[in-house]
């Protein structure tokens, strides 16, 4: 497997995540990869335990294995989806992901079980923000 880290990248800057049992850096995406996740982000928003399900899991994996690849760029795609990862650390990994794309800051990953649709406080994973607050003038 091609685990090997990019010698170039700040790992100062990178954050680790743990999956499949191993330590992964995500270090802040380049504009490349923002787009290559950006249509699949949207997809996220609602996952719940209730309605988890391959197609919903399925964009979830393509964000991390795109968040993996700065860090980690000789992974490729069937090694990462052969690696033998849970579901927790799946959406504990998203987080992080979000948040080196630029996405609001995280202290740490959601409380599992995933929150039920409908229930208030849960933060969507679609959402993309700088984390200021926007004005508008009327």
């Amino acid at each position: 497997m091609s685990l090997d880290l990019d010698d170039s990248i700040d790992l100062a800057r990178a954050r680790v995540v743990r999956l499949a049992g191993r330590d992964f850096h995500v270090a802040p995406l380049s504009l490349r990869q923002i787009l290559a996740i950006a249509d699949h982000v949207p997809k996220l928003s609602g996952l719940t335990a209730e309605n988890m399900s391959g197609e919903r899991l399925a964009p979830l994996a393509e964000v991390l294995w795109h968040g993996l690849r700065r860090a980690h760029p000789r992974l490729t795609r069937e090694e990462f989806f052969d690696l033998p990862v849970s579901l927790g650390e799946l959406v504990a990994a998203l987080p992080v992901v979000i948040e080196q794309a630029g996405g609001r800051k995280v202290d740490g990953p959601p409380p599992l079980p995933l929150p039920r649709a409908g229930e208030g406080g849960a933060a969507s994973a679609s959402t993309m923000s700088s984390g200021t607050r926007s004005s508008r003038s009327l």
